[in-house]
């Protein structure tokens, strides 16, 4: 596929050239100044950097082992002028590790390897600390009206299947897309047949995508075994999305060929009182496995048959001139896990919070309080959130495939955005801690990278 899209790129850009010749003779100061403006044509595209740098450190409590690294990276990408409704794009990105405190090194106690800081670089490749380059984006695209067709490479954001950008590089997926956008509707069909993830350097079958990242437990309380046993010719997604007067709807499907499929609704509203805004808000999803959930033996599935989960969340919010606080449920019933592969994205719901998931968890309810400030220093937010996470039995892998146990959640945000010389620089900081409801429970292997543990990172992007 990468072959045939470098040939078509090369071929939409330099058919203008071929058409010409075939047209009429013309005297050879025609052709130059003709050449010389196809040439300042491609000039006039789109060149844009990226620069990253990230510190990111996990404290264990104890004696359990802490972490901390610092990586940094840049990026260049170039996106062609539009012609006759054509366009292309590619990008590229290389990461270094600066320094590094036993992000590699087991935990003495436990044996538990590095969660969090390992995917700032490859996971699948421990040694590898300099050469964790990647070509991304490569695509062309054609539009038409309000229809975008886009082959190749290309970033996706969706609920569930998105960039999961928040280490040092994002998800990218390979495939087709074709996106209408009108007035208050935008719909979006894709078929999706490879990926690379966050955390790796490589590019993945959607079959082999399984099971890239750590993978739980099955049902019967074993190492999940279904890593390179999955058969799948890849990932069809649909979505709408509609808006109007303050309310917005969206609705996606994806359909795992093989696997499961997932169906995603979401409706929210918008009340004006004055300067108050209220907002509200109601998402839900149900999964069903397919077929025999991707591979016959139900040791080596993903999704076992009997697996049906649904979830419902709700939101109430207020915004007041600076002020943004929310309340936010989310409960997943009793009769299966949510599941849906980490390597494909983060799952946006409203009681989602950085440095921890609801996939894998099923009869589980959480709750959680969110504020957002628009601070009165220029360009500096500020966002914070507490939550109450009540899971099943840690050794209940019906519903609880990573045995967690229920917890607290706190996080904050800190986000500045430069201004004028320094415009395009964008500084963050963000602190989370997490803590166990029942400490008397509590074991070093139930703890560490899950639990009475604090997790720091500082970031810098610089775009320009």
């Amino acid at each position: 596929m990468l072959r045939l899209l470098i040939f078509v790129i090369f071929f939409a850009t330099g058919s203008q050239s071929f058409a010409q010749m075939d047209l009429v003779e013309k005297d050879s100061t025609q052709v130059q100044e003709e050449q010389e403006s196809l040439g300042r044509t491609l000039k006039s595209g789109e060149i844009d950097f990226h620069i990253r740098s990230f510190f990111m450190s996990t404290l264990n409590k104890g004696k359990l082992s802490d972490y901390a690294t610092l990586a940094t990276g840049a990026g260049i990408g170039y996106t062609t002028p539009e012609w006759r409704g054509f366009q292309a794009r590619f990008n590229g990105f290389f990461t270094f590790q600066v320094f590094e405190y036993n992000v590699r090194v087991p935990d003495p106690i436990t044996g538990a390897g590095n969660r969090y800081e390992l995917l700032l670089y490859d996971m699948n490749d421990l040694s590898n600390t300099n050469r964790l380059d990647r070509l991304e984006e490569l695509y062309l695209s054609y539009r038409k009206n309000r229809f975008k067709f886009t082959f190749g490479r290309q970033k996706i954001n969706s609920p569930l299947l998105n960039e999961q950008d928040n280490r040092m590089r994002p998800n990218v997926f390979g495939g087709f897309s074709a996106v209408y956008s009108g007035m208050s509707t935008k719909l979006t069909a894709m078929w999706i047949n490879s990926v690379t993830i966050r955390g790796t350097v490589d590019w993945y079958t959607i079959e082999d995508s399984y099971g890239v990242y750590p993978f739980g437990r099955n049902l019967y309380g074993e190492p999940s075994d279904y890593r390179g046993k999955i058969k799948s010719k890849g990932i069809a997604m649909t979505g709408l999305q509609y808006h109007k007067s303050g309310l917005t709807l969206q609705g996606w499907n994806y359909f795992a060929e093989n696997v499961f499929n997932m169906t995603f609704l979401q409706s929210d509203y918008v009340i004006n009182i004055g300067k108050t805004r209220i907002h509200t808000g109601i998402q839900g999803f149900h999964q069903i496995p397919i077929n025999d959930g991707g591979n016959p033996d139900t040791q080596k599935t993903y999704i076992h048959p009997d697996e049906n989960a649904s979830g419902l969340g709700a939101k109430i919010g207020l915004f007041s001139g600076r002020h943004n606080v929310s309340f936010n449920f989310l409960g997943i019933n009793d009769k299966g896990r949510f599941l849906f592969p980490r390597e494909w994205g983060r799952e946006i719901l409203y009681a989602s919070m950085s440095r921890e998931r609801f996939e894998g968890a099923g009869d589980m309810h959480a709750l959680v309080l969110k504020y957002d400030l628009i601070t009165p220093v220029k360009g500096l937010f500020a966002q914070f959130g507490a939550g109450k996470v009540n899971l099943s039995e840690v050794n209940d892998y019906r519903t609880n495939k990573y045995g967690l146990p229920s917890y607290y959640h706190f996080s904050g945000m800190l986000d500045y955005r430069f201004k004028d010389y320094f415009e395009g620089i964008n500084l963050s900081l963000l602190v989370v801690n997490k803590a166990p409801q029942n400490r008397e429970m509590m074991t070093d292997r139930l703890r560490i990278n899950r639990v009475e543990m604090w997790n720091i990172n500082l970031v810098m992007d610089y775009r320009f």
